[in-house]
């Protein structure tokens, strides 16, 4: 009954908080931790990024599909599977069967550093399931052609483009004496990482991808450059999220998808704090390991335990304005670029 209230509570406030669609929409979905989110260009497009924990109460894709109906989405255009742990690619199969893709996006093999139980409990079983579907497997300088917005992979599989984003590629005066977390036993470090562009408005999101990728990134040169807004990588665990990154990209603004157990390490909170051109940090959920470092009240979708399954949504504008929202409480701040 808790799951159906809230999943009434997310439609109904998406309803309410649809923007124009001449904008740039993009829907954070609470998944306790995990990853869901929606993403609608203007023409009539749409794409998944994840989808969240597969539970036996169906938790994170009954909110997916309230969310994909509110928006009167019946099949994705594209299902992205950033990489093949639980709370990213594990739910995508069970998502699938309510809300279809006609193609889904991913970074093929799992890599080699990834335990068998990755490979036996998460990559096999998708591979099972998108067999006869149509699939992408995408690798760093593809595109991803979902119409009205420009999507490019920067990483995937291990490995991060070469060739720089236009007006990157610079020496990274920061890129000295990096010593990067070392490289865990899951599917990480495969990330399919994401810059996505809508006129002058530049957002980087590159899922769980590790410091190890990172470098490859911002070291010798920033291939990337600056963005707008930032998707804080890992659910805010610091074997992610090096200080290199986070201050060579220089975000305007950070949405950390942490659980309210989960990520927010102190480290990364300090990270982002601390880089130079940050206005705000939002979080999914208040983490109470992390006590007074967590961003301020009315920045944090989820402030009690358990969570209401409030989102976060952002509208991008072509001139490079965008607007954070926070459901839960209505509260919104508008970036001018």
């Amino acid at each position: 009954m808790k799951i159906l209230l809230a999943c009434i509570s997310l439609l109904l406030t998406l309803i309410s908080t649809r923007g124009a669609t001449d904008t740039l929409d993009i829907y954070v979905i609470d998944t306790e931790g995990g990853k869901a989110m929606i993403v609608v260009p203007p023409g009539g497009e749409t794409m998944l990024v994840d989808a969240g924990y597969p539970t036996a109460n169906h938790r994170d894709t009954n909110r997916i599909v309230a969310a994909a109906q509110a928006l009167g989405i019946k099949q994705f255009d594209y299902i992205v599977a950033t990489h093949y742990d639980a709370d990213h690619a594990g739910n995508v199969p069970n998502l699938a069967a309510k809300i279809p893709g006609k193609v889904y996006i991913d970074h093929g093999e799992v890599v080699a550093s990834a335990n068998d139980r990755n490979k036996t409990q998460f990559y096999e079983p998708y591979l099972k399931f998108v067999a006869g579907k149509k699939r992408t497997i995408v690798k760093p300088g593809d595109t991803i052609p979902l119409k009205g917005v420009r999507i490019t992979v920067v990483s995937a599989g291990g490995e991060a483009i070469t060739k720089p984003m236009p007006g990157a590629g610079q020496p990274n005066p920061l890129a000295v004496d990096v010593k990067p977390e070392p490289v865990d036993i899951y599917d990480n470090a495969g990330s399919i990482g994401l810059l996505y562009q809508f006129g002058n408005f530049r957002m980087l999101d590159l899922a769980d991808l590790l410091q190890m990728v990172e470098c490859k990134l911002m070291a010798p040169n920033n291939q990337i450059g600056t963005v707008d807004l930032w998707m804080v990588s890992h659910h805010g665990f610091r074997v992610s999220n090096s200080k290199l990154l986070i201050h060579s990209i220089r975000p305007k603004v950070a949405i950390m998808n942490n659980g309210s157990r989960k990520g927010c390490e102190l480290q990364v909170l300090d990270n982002i704090k601390t880089s130079p051109g940050l206005q705000d940090l939002w979080q999914m959920h208040y983490t109470p390991a992390s006590g007074d470092k967590n961003t301020a009240e009315n920045y944090i979708a989820n402030p009690k335990d358990p969570g209401e399954a409030k989102m976060i949504k952002v509208s991008a504008q072509l001139d490079g304005t965008f607007t954070v929202t926070n459901t839960r409480n209505d509260f919104s701040r508008t970036y001018k670029p």
